[in-house]
């Protein structure tokens, strides 16, 4: 798999030797263009001064000190030809062929003499009768432009090879604070959860570094639960479990009938509170998944849901509700809700859906002896029960119905009834009429 900072520079060296690319050849199209434009006007221009050099009627040139001077300098960088109107041969440079340049039409033209390229610009000087040629051997020409071109992109192409290296450079330069982070955690121990310092230099990660604390934050959490309720659970274990060691050694030793059918049902009563409690904790570990999505949830009546309990002390709604919840789940923590209060309750429980709309909120209550105040902030905790609470109970029925309506985005609230016992709201629940 190709690293970031690999894929990064792949991608910037990409950009840049297309962008680099196009201005070189944009450099190298102006610079030929430039340098034929150039080379062209000294063709013109030397044309111009080669017969200007010229006495007026006399086919022999000047020759004072400095017009030869500046003759012979032209002679060596250019061909030149002088020819008469009649077409005879004048006078030529050293570098200049015998055969007669140029059609001898006035301007630029371009001819082949020899198997050479030439190009040509004619003056023609009709008060003198002659006509003046001065031409350029386009492969030196060529070679001149490659050498003019060659040094502007000698130093372009090893500029590109300088910036290629200073953008491996900072791109890895940008990416340390990542690596640093990287190392940072790569040498943490597995139990370390405590939050991730942004890297110097790293601003532009700290979306990425808060949403990495969040997360460990709540691997942290449910860590935390895990082992508490690994903990919990396993004390609640030791005492049927040590029970039912005792009571089994009853039953072995017992010479007497009646103490050995006490032994066991007392055995029997342990394995039912051990089930009822395993059952509560498998119920309680599905409760603890994510939340529940949109989609899962359904429309499902509130009456049939609570008034299948054939208890007489149960009052099921005044008229017919539905509620929008996820239906195992919630129907799990509907169960062991009216449990509860059904292990509570003296002669009444009332279930019933106060306000309206938005504000409509799900009660279950009873006229049991109540819950003292202490005692209704550490409600829903688990494995916790009132000291008046019945023997046999799990005390995770309430911790299951909490964590369902957490689940859901709801919440719970414990406050006295005015029956006299508890009072349990369920808020934040979509509820409507049926």
């Amino acid at each position: 798999m190709m690293s970031i900072r690999t894929r990064l520079f792949a991608i910037l060296a990409l950009v840049t030797a297309l962008v680099w690319g196009g201005a070189v050849v944009w450099v190298e199209v102006q610079t030929r263009n430039e340098v034929q434009r150039v080379l062209d006007r000294r063709l013109m221009e030397s044309a111009r001064m080669v017969s200007s050099m010229m006495q007026p009627g006399s086919l022999s040139p000047v020759v004072n000190e400095e017009g030869g001077g500046r003759l012979a300098a032209y002679d060596q960088q250019l061909a030149c030809q002088i020819w008469s109107m009649q077409g005879e041969l004048i006078a030529r440079s050293r570098s200049a062929p015998s055969a007669m340049l140029a059609s001898g039409e006035d301007g630029f033209s371009e001819r082949v003499i020899d198997g050479e390229r030439w190009r040509v610009y004619t003056v023609h000087v009709p008060e003198g009768g002659y006509r003046v040629m001065v031409g350029d051997n386009l492969a030196v020409r060529e070679h001149l432009v490659g050498s003019v071109v060659t040094g502007l992109l000698g130093p372009a192409v090893l500029g590109l090879l300088a910036l290629g290296v200073l953008i491996w450079w900072s791109v890895g330069a940008g990416l340390r604070p990542i690596q640093q982070m990287t190392q940072a955690l790569a040498s943490r121990r597995a139990d370390d959860l405590t939050p991730v310092d942004v890297a110097p230099g790293g601003k532009d990660l700290q979306p990425f570094v808060s949403a990495l604390n969040d997360l460990i934050a709540r691997v942290s959490e449910a860590r935390r639960r895990e082992t508490e309720f690994t903990a919990a659970a396993a004390h609640e274990l030791r005492t049927p479990l040590a029970g039912l060691r005792v009571q089994a050694q009853i039953a072995a030793n017992a010479t007497d009938e009646g103490v050995r059918k006490h032994a066991l049902e007392q055995i029997q009563t342990s394995v039912d509170r051990t089930a009822r409690l395993v059952t509560g904790l498998l119920a309680l570990a599905r409760e603890d998944e994510a939340a529940i999505e949109a989609d899962d949830r359904r429309w499902i009546d509130l009456h049939t849901l609570f008034a299948n309990d054939a208890d007489a002390r149960l009052e099921v709604l005044d008229q017919p509700f539905r509620i929008y919840v996820q239906p195992d789940r919630f129907e799990t923590a509907a169960a062991n809700l009216l449990a509860n209060a059904q292990a509570m309750a003296s002669s009444r429980i009332r279930v019933a859906v106060e306000g309206q709309g938005n504000d409509a909120i799900l009660v279950v209550e009873d006229d049991g002896p109540g819950v003292s105040t202490a005692d209704l902030e550490r409600l829903g905790r688990r494995f916790f029960r009132t000291s008046d609470a019945p023997v046999g109970g799990s005390g995770l029925g309430l911790s299951i119905v909490l964590s369902t309506m957490k689940a859901h985005g709801g919440a719970v609230r414990f406050t006295p009834s005015a029956l006299g016992g508890l009072r349990v709201e369920l808020d934040g629940l979509p509820i409507r009429p049926a």
